[in-house]
């Protein structure tokens, strides 16, 4: 305790000091009458001297205690570039602070602040305002109800209905320091900032707004660079990147295209761009095109130049298209979809799988469809039954967006049901060749065509018949768009 004490002894032995003077260095006439007040009455070309400041005015108040009033065209000069004027400032020795009032004006270098009053400390060249204050400098126009401004290192503290304009850019934000010489801003409440580049939105923040933005923003952040827009609760402007996290929105300006996620990453040089889900939620895209929407959903989406990849939980929904897989390449500039991992596809009723799997789109049209390598094919035939068909590879055409013909090749094997509409009992149709092609109209089968030395038989369907592989499952659309997502695609 008594060291304790004594550091607190210490601390107010420093704090203390001692008073420094004014000083009288020229006056028209120097009054004093005891009998009035403790006071010397300085009148006409007053000239005054306090640390490295040199103050006049028309007259001036010197009392005992050191303080000091003076009045009237008030001038403060403190070199090498900062000068005040107003028409009172008061001065405490006792005290690091003088206050100006009534149509204060701050000029260091090039920056102009005005202000009804402030306070202004020699020793660390610093202005405080409360009353609202104009700060004018390098074709920046800066207003503010509160805030100090550092002369020493250019810096501005500003708070209170902050709103700096220039010819390109327009800044509002509720408190931020602005480091003028390094073009540097710290956002400590709601900020706006609106520029011919880029215009943001955040809680917090720390840039430099220079060639190019670099530092972070957080808090609700929105960035709109013109050609799209960047929200998350986080972002990181870098030299070679930019990151985001946290409920991550990256948006078209022309509203055609959309991509979420809990994280994103752009790297500046080869304009990579990575956005990755969360384990309860996937990362997905959504495109429009004239009318006709496409999504996309994955734990992590990759673009480079005209290639997107999705890697894992991978659904592709498009009209009455539906795909789902383990991982996918889209080449925007060939218009293919290549899937992997046992893909599976949907269009309408009918359900086709395989090894692997390509789709040629046209303006987000299916035009055409490959899968190789134990390529089925699943079309409903009732209720709970679906025709099957498979081989070794699959060929599938569309047209306007529909299925129309499916070419199965190699080791074929159909299997067909006739469901009578009386009491008759189901049959089942098997045949085996080396192609099957199947003719599809108004999204159902119409017909099957068995070529090349086809062989079969027809006979209801034999009691114990494992019928899960002709049941047909729905296709699982919905996704992370839809809040409804809980959980695991269906198998």
């Amino acid at each position: 305790m008594q060291k304790v004490l004594w550091t607190f002894i210490g601390l107010w032995s420093v704090a203390s000091g001692h008073a420094q003077t004014v000083e009288i260095l020229a006056a028209d006439q120097i009054l004093r009458d005891p009998s009035i007040t403790e006071a010397q009455r300085l009148i006409g070309h007053v000239k005054l001297g306090h640390q490295d400041a040199v103050l006049a005015c028309d007259s001036a108040w010197r009392f005992d205690d050191g303080s000091v009033e003076v009045f009237s065209h008030v001038t403060m000069h403190q070199p090498p570039a900062t000068t005040m004027t107003a028409n009172y400032l008061r001065i405490e020795p006792d005290e690091e602070w003088a206050l100006a009032n009534g149509n204060v004006e701050l000029q260091h270098e090039s920056a102009r602040l005005s202000a009804p009053s402030l306070m202004y400390l020699l020793k660390s060249r610093t202005a405080r305002y409360t009353e609202g204050a104009l700060i004018v400098d390098e074709g920046w126009t800066v207003n503010s109800r509160c805030g100090q401004y550092r002369t020493a290192t250019e810096t501005l503290e500003l708070g209170g209905q902050v709103v700096a304009v220039n010819e390109k850019d327009t800044l509002k934000s509720d408190s931020l320091h602005w480091m003028r010489t390094q073009s540097r801003y710290r956002f400590f409440g709601l900020t706006d900032w609106t520029g011919s580049d880029v215009q943001f939105t955040c809680q917090l923040g720390d840039v430099t707004m220079d060639d190019q933005p670099l530092g972070w923003l957080a808090g609700e952040v929105s960035v709109d660079d013109g050609e799209g827009t960047v929200q998350g609760d986080s972002l990181a402007w870098g030299e070679s990147a930019s990151e985001v996290w946290g409920h991550v929105v990256l948006a078209q300006s022309d509203g055609t295209g959309t991509v979420h996620g809990k994280y994103a990453l752009r790297q500046e040089a080869d304009s990579l761009e990575v956005v990755v889900g969360g384990e309860e939620q996937r990362a997905w895209l959504e495109q429009i095109n004239e009318g006709d929407t496409l999504r996309l959903a994955a734990d992590t989406l990759h673009r480079k130049g005209e290639f997107l990849t999705a890697f894992h939980r991978v659904t592709l929904v498009q009209d009455e298209l539906v795909g789902v897989g383990d991982s996918l390449v889209w080449m925007d500039d060939k218009g293919t979809i290549q899937m992997w991992g046992e893909p599976t596809l949907w269009s309408s009723e009918d359900k086709l799988s395989g090894d692997t799997l390509t789709l040629w789109l046209t303006e987000q049209a299916p035009e055409k469809l490959e899968m190789r390598g134990h390529a089925v094919v699943l079309s409903s035939a009732n209720d709970t039954l679906a025709h099957r068909i498979q081989g070794r590879d699959l060929d599938a055409f569309f047209e306007d967006g529909e299925l129309r013909f499916v070419d199965v090749v190699g080791n074929g094997e159909v299997v067909t049901f006739d469901v009578p509409e009386g009491e008759g009992g189901v049959r089942m149709n098997t045949a085996v060749c080396a192609k099957v092609t199947l003719q599809v109209a108004e999204r159902k089968l119409t017909g099957i065509a068995l070529k090349q030395s086809p062989r079969g038989k027809i006979q209801p369907v034999p009691t114990g018949t494992d019928l899960a592989p002709f049941r047909m499952q729905k296709a699982p659309r919905s996704g992370p768009w839809e809040t409804s997502e809980q959980g695991p695609l269906p198998e």
